[in-house]
């Protein structure tokens, strides 16, 4: 069973809002309920976003340059989106959750020209304001001011409209996007994601998931990663559809009220979020009958809650499969031939195998090995980092670092991963970067961090601490110490104790040796 191949033109990633503006100018492409329950129309977020590019222009950006965008989803998300892309710049988008240490590492590394920030994020991060002195530009969006040196979002919609400096370019070679991913080992790494990657997904994406016009979106998935950006708030637009923007899923009442108020037709979300709903007393006896089925990612979904879903309300279930790397979808189960527990079939345009991660062998069906992909969607490498673009890249095909097999169908079912990225929550936790934090306390003479199985985060972090001669730390001092500055979601679930860490002769952390026997070394 395979997808019919389809012909993705040579064009920009803007391509999508510009055609929906011509073809649908008055119908409302975004809906915001959050502030007021305004609609904006195509043809609204088209003209708004070439004002902003104008605006970007005249503060100094430049073809190429990077610009964070570091916002909850909103108006002021979409079209920060596309009045980058419009400037000519590259999209530096940064989590919401993430802290002070990790917000200036990111704009270090991509050598930011400037930031568009949530005012409320900087003025709850004060002590990210002084590392933000050497940008061209902070603009600081939604309530509050965001402190000294930030100009008003608002004020950068007022003025003409400039011309999209994304026509013209090779999208093949230029870069639309750059996400951070730990890929499949170390600290996080800028994923450099052309114009053709992240168009090319768009239209896998509307054909895999038949998407039109006629749809109605709930997106609450953060736009900040790949799976919101791409699938919910791009597919959405590539489409012509309507979509409800949400920035937040508890409470949980107010989060189903959108459901009853809206009548979604489409529902991409997490594990996690469909198990909340699975518990919720309401969820049986609402009306679902317009939601067409609902599509998870992120995280592996435990077949029990997909299941269950359908049995509560009718609707249909699916997972999907993508990384930040493949700008992210490649795979998603046919609508009408779901397998529970499977990822589906490759999307158009999509190889995939399963192969020896020793040898680099294909396999078989039914024997598990690494999946590797090749498309359009596979990121150009990493920014600045040949080695492990090297690591990770042969031939064009990418090594996901997870384990799984293929059916006689070529379903590919994941079992386990050959990674060593903890997913907590559906986010990305890096061993490397809570390592790096605790040896250098004082107290810590060595640490390594591994996922902890957790039966409603998927994984959480735990670390292994071999103390100094003498030393005193206790394991709530540490797990304080390497929170501070970080995601919320890298809090260390706990730290244990012990004599020495397992390492390889190159000095490696073997993570897998430390997995399979921490139960006897704890103290």
């Amino acid at each position: 069973m395979k997808r019919p191949s389809i012909h993705i033109p040579s064009e920009s990633l803007t391509l999508p809002l510009r055609r929906a503006a011509e073809v649908w100018p008055e119908k409302t492409a975004v809906l915001t309920p959050e502030t007021g329950g305004q609609e904006y129309t195509y043809r609204r977020l088209e003209e708004l976003s070439s004002i902003l590019a104008a605006s970007l222009a005249g503060l100094g950006v430049q073809p190429g340059d990077r610009v964070g965008l570091w916002l909850k989803n909103s108006l002021e998300y979409v079209l920060s989106f596309y009045g980058i892309l419009k400037a000519g710049a590259v999209v530096v988008p940064i989590s919401t959750h993430y802290g002070s240490r990790e917000v200036t590492h990111q704009l270090k590394t991509t050598a930011a020209r400037g930031l568009i920030a949530q005012a409320a994020l900087l003025e709850s991060n004060p002590e990210v304001l002084p590392e933000l002195a050497g940008l061209g530009f902070l603009a600081a969006a939604g309530e509050g001011t965001g402190g000294p040196g930030a100009v008003p979002f608002s004020s950068l919609l007022a003025g003409p409209p400039g011309t999209d400096r994304s026509l013209g370019i090779d999208p093949k070679e230029t870069l639309a996007v750059l996400p951070f991913s730990s890929g499949t080992t170390g600290l996080p790494k800028g994923v450099m994601l052309t114009h053709a990657n992240l168009l090319s997904n768009l239209f896998q994406v509307v054909q895999a998931h038949e998407v039109s016009g006629s749809d109605l979106f709930i997106n609450q998935l953060p736009f900040f990663h790949i799976y919101g950006m791409t699938v919910l708030m791009g597919a959405s637009i590539m489409a012509g559809a309507t979509q409800v923007l949400a920035s937040r899923f508890r409470p949980l009442d107010e989060f189903l009220g959108l459901f009853k108020t809206y009548r979604p037709t489409l529902f991409f979300t997490v594990p996690l979020i469909l198990q909340e709903f699975c518990l919720d007393p309401q969820v049986p006896v609402m009306d679902w009958s317009r939601l067409r089925y609902v599509n998870t990612g992120g995280a592996p979904l435990a077949p029990e809650i997909q299941e269950r879903f359908t049995k509560l309300t009718g609707v249909p279930v699916m997972q999907g499969y993508g990384l930040t790397e493949s700008s992210p979808t490649t795979h998603c189960n046919p609508l009408r031939a779901i397998k529970v527990g499977s990822i589906g079939l490759p999307l158009a345009n999509t190889e995939d195998k399963i192969v020896n991660p020793g040898t680099g062998a294909e396999l078989p069906p039914r024997e598990v090995g690494e999946l590797w992909l090749r498309g359009p969607q596979i990121m150009k490498g990493y920014f600045q980092d040949p080695e492990a673009t090297a690591r990770t890249l042969t031939d064009g095909w990418l090594h996901t670092g997870d384990l799984g097999y293929k059916d006689e169908e070529g379903y590919v079912f994941i079992v386990d991963r050959l990674k060593e990225l903890i997913k907590c929550k559906g986010f990305q936790v890096a061993p490397a970067e809570i390592e790096h934090i605790l040896v250098a306390h004082p107290d810590v003479q060595d640490a390594a961090v591994i996922g902890e199985a957790h039966p409603d985060f998927g994984e959480v972090p735990v670390a292994y601490v071999v103390l100094r001669p003498g030393a005193t730390a206790s394991a709530e001092s540490l797990i304080e110490y390497a929170a501070k500055g970080l995601a919320k979601y890298k809090r260390l679930a706990r730290v244990v104790f012990i004599e020495a860490i397992p390492h390889s002769p190159s000095g490696k952390i073997l993570r897998r040796v430390l997995k399979d026997s921490h139960g006897s070394h704890s103290k």
